[in-house]
């Protein structure tokens, strides 16, 4: 596993955001975003990530987010309040990546520095309600936690069983 430390976050994304684009973003939301966010903002306004996995929760399951939206007008991120309204996510969240059945967002709830949270539909009982595991405290911490690369050791596999190829 290779960890993101500071270098090549974007795999390949869209143009720089302006500093313009950040400011009236952050005024929309309501929010202050992360520093760390506005700075990969400013090297791509979203796009896919060189490092795309993360382990989440106690059990360390690892997930992915190979692709994060940035602040430009047709990206998830200001469309964040009406997707939370339309599906009934908590507020005071800013989506960073999803598919309706499950998100990886800022949680701002009762908090100023947001915490990156993963919610899932949560069908445990009648009446589906969303779930939550925080991944992260904050974003700086949550992009440390970023890698690529296998994580199965290779010295730990099991031998070939000794298959052999099929006569023709």
């Amino acid at each position: 596993m290779d960890f993101y430390t500071g270098k090549n976050f974007w795999k390949e994304g869209l143009d720089p955001g302006s500093e313009d684009a950040i400011n009236k973003a952050e005024q929309e939301l309501s929010f202050t975003l992360p520093k760390s966010y506005i700075e990969l903002l400013r090297e791509h306004n979203g796009g896919d990530l060189e490092y795309p996995y993360f382990f989440i929760g106690d059990e360390k399951e690892r997930n992915a987010m190979y692709h994060m939206d940035g602040i430009d007008s047709e990206g998830l991120i200001l469309s964040s309040p009406s997707i939370i309204d339309e599906l009934g996510l908590p507020n005071k969240l800013v989506l960073l990546e999803g598919e309706y059945h499950s998100w990886i967002a800022l949680d701002y709830r009762d908090k100023d520095i947001p915490s990156v949270t993963y919610f899932y539909e949560d069908y445990s009982e009648e009446e589906m309600k969303w779930g939550s595991i925080e991944i992260a405290p904050s974003f700086d911490i949550f992009i440390t936690k970023l890698f690529r690369g296998s994580t199965l050791d290779p010295k730990k596999l099991k031998p070939s069983y000794g298959r052999s190829k099929p006569n023709m």
